[in-house]
């Protein structure tokens, strides 16, 4: 009998990726976005909307390029995504690891390694607002959060959660940092400690326990990257969208792309989008969602213990 299974899904998986980015006659299909090459199907999807011009009205490559540049999409909520040329007036968290931080940070920063604030599988805002204490962090101060994209997701995540309204992340990271042509320091600066208290954002966590509650007026979204593991188990109704396709080369993709990514996959502003999947990176998902103005929420927590919720494609 496994055998017999094992034989039919071997036949069955070439047809079904390949519907993913093209019609049952093999043509270019250009609503089907191929999620395991996203940027080839943007061109292929470019190339054939082209094709379908009258002569007259066709563009070379070049004026295409220029023509994307000058009405190049913003991102919705673009204050939220920092400068590494401005930082002026900002207090900087570095997400890394202590070790990773003594090893090299940009100067000023202050450390607050984000599994420093979790127990067990999910946030401990006590510990996060203690942690910013330490580091002489006001509630009026403007934070920008830089480390790895899933360490300062997650840690942006943590600090919208509890109440500070003036966030930004440094997409890139350490290396956009010193493509600025800056260095980075070993010595930490020594604050006062801070009077810093929180204001619980409950919206934006869901917690195992409650998703049955809220699943029915919600989009779920699972971010792990592996199809098999999706197809598993999986939370009943999830979308799956990969992280790795609202990132690339280690930066956040263009608003226009995830623009793309998230009309493609049928996403709706006027609800609520779950993020699910491996932390930190799941987290990721959760910026790219805010940056493009969704209202999402994290399901911060073992998902798997969510009960009648979680099952297998059917």
């Amino acid at each position: 009998m496994r055998l017999v299974i094992s034989v039919l899904i071997m036949l069955l998986l070439p047809g079904l990726f390949g519907a993913l980015a093209g019609t049952e006659d093999g043509s270019f299909c250009p609503t089907c976005p191929d999620w395991t090459n996203l940027d080839g199907w943007y061109r292929q999807k470019e190339a054939y909307s082209q094709s379908q011009l009258p002569p007259a009205l066709r563009q070379t490559a070049e004026e295409r390029t220029l023509e994307v540049k000058s009405v190049e999409k913003s991102y919705e909520v673009r204050e939220i995504m920092a400068d590494a040329e401005d930082l002026t007036g900002s207090v900087l968290i570095d997400s890394r690891s202590p070790e990773e931080y003594a090893g090299g940070h940009i100067p000023g920063a202050r450390n607050i390694w984000w599994r420093s604030v979790r127990s067990g599988e999910s946030i401990n805002a006590s510990a996060l607002v203690e942690a910013l204490r330490g580091n002489g962090v006001n509630a009026t101060d403007r934070i920008v959060v830089y480390g790895e994209e899933s360490d300062a997701s997650y840690l942006f995540w943590s600090l919208e959660y509890i109440g500070h309204r003036n966030i930004s992340l440094l997409d890139g990271g350490v290396d956009a940092w010193l493509k600025t042509g800056k260095v980075l320091v070993r010595n930490s600066p020594s604050m006062p400690k801070s009077d810093y208290s929180g204001n619980i954002n409950e919206d934006l966590l869901v917690k195992p326990e409650d998703l049955e509650d809220v699943i029915d007026g919600a989009q779920i979204i699972d971010t792990r990257e592996s199809f098999a593991d999706f197809g598993r188990s999986r939370i009943r109704g999830a979308i799956q969208i990969p992280v790795s396709t609202v990132i690339a080369n280690g930066t956040v993709r263009d608003a226009a792309s995830l623009e793309s990514i998230f009309s493609g996959r049928g996403l709706d502003r006027g609800r609520l989008q779950i993020v699910y999947g491996d932390l930190p990176d799941a987290s990721i998902m959760y910026y790219c969602l805010r940056l493009m103005g969704y209202r999402a929420a994290l399901l911060d927590g073992d998902w798997k213990k969510a009960g009648a919720v979680v099952g297998n494609i059917r």
